[in-house]
């Protein structure tokens, strides 16, 4: 199929007033065309489409179209109506009036293109380009970063009930292909067990014997469709089933189907751990109090002083993967934008003195945010013996105790974070007056970055003290506001689709529909008639009694 550009015409002006006037939301869709100038051209998306075949629709219409429906939370039938039947909708497309539109079922294969070799993200450059011609994004400002919990659209169940439910769903495949292959197969208790969706609860009747069962059944299955059905083997609901059948169960030397325990043939960590088999890509996480199963998001905006905050990079991630790992990644991404910041502020869970040092020397990005200091047993009891107790020279390579004996041994070894180790001489350990409030071992030895990275650490850690780091880095906070627009107005937090790379396009596509109703507000009025907030009780109170406040949380806690 080829794309074919379709014939635009203008809406015409009263039209476009009246829709303006009458729709709120309008005004929003309408500065696609107004500000962004349609943010994409059909040539852009070239490379998507073969050039033979039957003329298709426009994909910067489809692209556009898309992007309104986060923007306005839109389900696709609901989008094609839009299309069918509102002004605002037309005139951002480019459309006539009479034009009557596309069926839904496009979009949806749309989108099945943009989860292709990350497409998506090329979708988000095309609109910062936009954005950069129309002077509201730079590169070299500076920008923040922080991830939240994105919840998978699948169904939360117990591990017999993941496995019950991937039997159902691997017979329900084989159905549709070839349902004479079944019979003779499938009994009567196998109809009762797996002829309607797996609702076993935590508690289940009986869980010794439907553990035994289920998984003599799966293991039945998987030999048969590989011994005799070697064409539906690769079929993926089968190939979900023999996984999850291999992370729950195993097979001993008298080839009976045992239940995996975690302390005796052990389970998966939750890196690879599937938790459910129509997505084979979410996974089970825990951050302080929060579990869930599914993915990370990762929001990246400017912060730069008096300009609009504009997206510039939306990250999905497995919500197993630490948010320092994502963060090279990102920077990655910026780069090849040309929008790398040249202040970066982020939260402790992006930092480190490696990482510090690996954005100022590939990107020459200076990474703003806490640097943790490590608390091992001296420290957490309230001694005075931890690290920073003893004196490194580092001329001489040797470090000196508390006590004044120097160490006698100084090493490096092979790792992939270099570190120095030293350790002290067993005779002066076990001699030391205060060796209780030192070490438990026979002699104290000591763990600390080479030279470079240990005077970033201490200079990094000494200057997040300083009253302008912190008003620096208060700017921070921002981006929580940022997660919670994305989160509770567009619906960020439950996907809308399964897989991590579905899921990634929902998360481009609401970015590109913050941005734009962002660019939006900072276009359509002008600074001189923004109304600022009007001021609460307390606020009315402080200026009655003449009490200095900020007037915008940009300037909280600065001198």
């Amino acid at each position: 199929m080829c794309i074919q550009p379709r014939s635009g015409s203008e809406v015409p002006e009263l039209t476009v007033k009246v829709a303006r006037a009458s729709n709120p939301h309008g005004t929003t869709a309408m500065a696609i065309r107004d500000h962004l100038d349609g943010l994409w051209r059909d040539e852009d998306f070239v490379e998507w489409y073969p050039r033979d075949g039957k003329p298709g629709l426009s994909p910067a219409q489809l692209a556009t179209v898309s992007v309104l429906q986060f923007l306005l939370e839109l389900s696709d039938r609901q989008a094609a109506e839009a299309v069918r039947c509102r002004i605002d909708f037309k005139y951002a497309l480019g459309m006539e009036l009479d034009d009557p539109g596309f069926h839904h079922s496009v979009l949806t294969d749309f989108r099945e293109r943009l989860a292709e070799d990350g497409r998506a993200d090329k979708l988000l450059d095309l609109v910062l380009e936009q954005i950069k011609v129309a002077g509201l994004v730079r590169e070299r400002g500076r920008q923040r970063t922080d991830s939240t919990h994105i919840l998978s659209a699948v169904r939360d169940l117990t591990r017999l009930e993941m496995v019950t439910e991937a039997m159902r769903a691997a017979l329900e495949e084989i159905a549709r292909q070839a349902p004479q292959e079944l019979v003779g197969l499938v009994t009567d208790e196998w109809g009762e067990r797996y002829g309607r969706a797996s609702r076993l609860g935590r508690t289940p009747t009986r869980p010794k014997t439907r553990i035994k069962n289920t998984g003599d059944d799966v293991y039945l299955l998987l030999r048969y469709v590989r011994t005799y059905l070697r064409a539906l083997w690769q079929g993926p609901q089968v190939q979900a089933l023999r996984q999850i059948f291999l992370q729950n169960y195993w097979v001993d030397d008298r080839v009976r189907v045992q239940w995996r325990e975690p302390d005796e043939a052990g389970l998966p960590p939750s890196s690879t751990a599937i938790v459910s088999p129509y997505d084979l890509t979410a996974r089970y996480s825990r951050r302080n109090d929060t579990r869930w199963k599914g993915f990370l998001a990762h929001v990246t905006e400017t912060c730069d002083d008096d300009t609009v905050n504009i997206i510039t990079d939306v990250t999905t991630t497995p919500a197993t993967l630490y948010d320092i790992r994502a963060l090279p990644a990102i920077h990655d991404r910026l780069a090849q934008r040309d929008l790398l910041p040249d202040e970066h502020l982020v939260d402790g869970g992006y930092t480190s003195i490696v990482q510090q040092d690996q954005s100022a020397r590939e990107h020459g990005i200076t990474l703003v945010g806490p640097v943790r200091k490590k608390r091992i047993r001296q420290s957490r009891q309230g001694n005075v013996f931890d690290r920073d107790a003893f004196t490194i020279d580092w001329e001489r390579r040797q470090v000196v105790c508390p006590q004044g004996k120097p160490s006698r041994e100084w090493s490096t070894p092979l790792s992939i974070t270099p570190y120095t180790r030293v350790r002290f001489a067993k005779e002066d350990c076990g001699q030391c007056p205060v060796k209780s409030s030192c070490t438990r071992g026979d002699r104290r030895q000591l763990n600390f970055l080479p030279q470079q990275l240990y005077e970033r650490q201490a200079a990094a850690r000494a200057a997040q003290q300083t009253t302008p780091w912190k008003a620096n880095y208060a700017m921070r906070a921002g981006i929580e506001s940022t997660v919670n627009e994305f989160v509770n107005g567009h619906g960020m937090r439950q996907t809308r689709y399964r897989s991590q790379t579905k899921t990634h396009v929902q998360h481009v596509l609401t970015a590109i529909a913050v941005n734009i109703e962002r660019v939006n507000a900072e276009l359509a009025t002008p600074t001189a008639e923004r109304r600022p907030r009007t001021p609460t009780a307390l606020q009315n109170f402080l200026d009655w009694q003449q009490i200095p406040r900020p007037t915008a949380w940009r300037t909280a806690g600065k001198s």
